[in-house]
């Protein structure tokens, strides 16, 4: 890297660093493993927080959104075990829980495809698409020149 600006070197070993610590968390033996969930049960109140009670335990469900108390519910999510959470009786928390009424989308059924499913995936599949854009683009302003040719 003779001869490249700072920040360029920044821009270069800044990614390789984000994806190194990546790949050093998700081979963690000791790290919590979280699960997906899709299961349906019953909303309860906790001691100051709404719970999911299920087969498999008593979540955190931090937004029931038009759900109540004792209200049957299918929920879609991850259950983090190690969560920090004021609750004693819970046995973790369902991040990014989703909560549906059972009576229209029953569990052990497939869910539909929902537009914000198709807006993540034309924005996921644009960014990368961007991304190399904004690549070449700086290379065309700054020139093709490799750090070996400039000396």
């Amino acid at each position: 890297m003779v001869g490249w600006s700072s920040s360029v070197r920044w821009i270069v070993i800044l990614p390789m660093l984000v994806l190194t610590s990546a790949v050093a968390a998700q081979t963690d033996p000791n790290a919590p493993q979280s699960q997906l969930i899709d299961e349906c049960g019953t909303l309860v109140q906790g001691n100051g927080c709404v719970l999911f009670e299920g087969a498999g335990g008593r979540y955190v469900v931090v937004a029931s959104g038009r759900f109540q108390f004792g209200d049957a519910v299918r929920v879609v999510g991850t259950i983090d075990p190690e969560c920090v959470t004021i609750c004693p009786e819970a046995d973790g928390c369902i991040r990014g829980a989703v909560l549906y009424d059972p009576a229209r989308l029953p569990c052990g059924t497939a869910l539909p495809n929902f537009p914000e499913d198709i807006v993540t995936g034309v924005c996921s599949s644009l960014s990368a698409a961007l991304l190399a854009l904004a690549v070449v683009g700086l290379r065309a302003t700054r020139g093709w020149a490799t750090p070996a040719s400039r000396s």
